[in-house]
């Protein structure tokens, strides 16, 4: 079976689906006809970028499944200024309101960050959705624990993340690892894959941008997301051990407050050449 079929009546000669090809796969006859040499099938990442960009609807990838056209009627309300307004009043969420999060509603959210981009379309992001109140504070105890641990040690790493202080605020109630968030959402890749770490990052923002548009906010769970690279006993709390790296960790929920003014930021540090 070829790796793409392509429809001569449809298609247009235009030639763009092999100059999109983001490895090269795709030639063009002396008949301005698209095709893939047998050597060049087995370097195809199957992005799917020849068929996206197929105006024509005249070419089908044959180890794709089915796709749907773009609905541009739904694209024509994005614009500069209301995508600029939306950036711009973006904010960490750190205080929740005590409502769960949907796990039907959470799986519509990760089905479109599974879009974002990854290292030569490896795809290998995998999660962890942390909801039961029980594990969060589990979670929490034990960054406090190893925090402990790192004071005990005299560590470099208790100073500059200011442990003593921050489990002198959890001992006082106040949850300063998890800020109470009804759940945790953790990214991570297998440890052999060198691109795991920008590919976990970019799906993890796109998941902090996104959640606004279903009524949720996040924040980045910084000590958590430390602690679970460096300590192999909270790893084990949600199944993880050491082939595989954490990368990210958000808290998210539904926000106790909502923002009134966009917050202000220094000009942009820019050099152009």
């Amino acid at each position: 079976m070829n790796l793409i079929t392509v429809d001569t009546e449809k298609c247009i000669r235009c030639g763009i689906c092999a100059d999109v090809c983001p490895v090269s796969v795709i030639s063009v006859g002396e008949d301005q006809l698209p095709f893939v040499t047998p050597e060049n099938e087995k370097r195809c990442v199957l992005c799917g970028h020849c068929e996206a960009f197929c105006n024509s609807f005249a070419l089908k990838h044959e180890r794709l499944p089915e796709t749907q056209a773009v609905q541009k009627d739904k694209l024509r309300e994005i614009t500069p200024a209301n995508m600029a307004e939306y950036f711009r009043s973006r904010r960490s969420v750190r205080t929740f309101l005590r409502k769960k999060v949907d796990t039907a509603v959470l799986k519509n959210v990760f089905e479109i960050v599974n879009y974002s981009p990854t290292g030569v379309n490896q795809q290998r992001n995998q999660w962890v959705v942390v909801s039961n109140p029980d594990l969060i504070q589990q979670l929490a105890e034990a960054v406090i624990h190893w925090m402990k641990e790192l004071v005990k040690a005299e560590s470099d790493i208790a100073i500059r993340l200011n442990c003593a202080g921050l489990i002198a605020k959890y001992e006082q109630g106040k949850d300063v690892i998890c800020r109470n968030a009804p759940s945790l959402v953790i990214g991570y890749t297998e440890a052999a894959y060198g691109g795991g770490m920008i590919d976990a990052l970019i799906a993890s923002s796109h998941l902090e941008i996104l959640l606004p548009t279903f009524g949720m906010g996040a924040c980045w769970a910084g000590y958590l997301m430390i602690a679970l690279r460096m300590s192999p006993d909270i790893q084990k709390i949600i199944g993880l051990n050491n082939s595989y790296t954490v990368h990210s960790v958000l808290m998210i929920g539904y926000p106790k407050y909502r923002l009134a003014k966009i917050p202000y930021r220094n000009a942009p540090q820019v050099r152009w050449e």
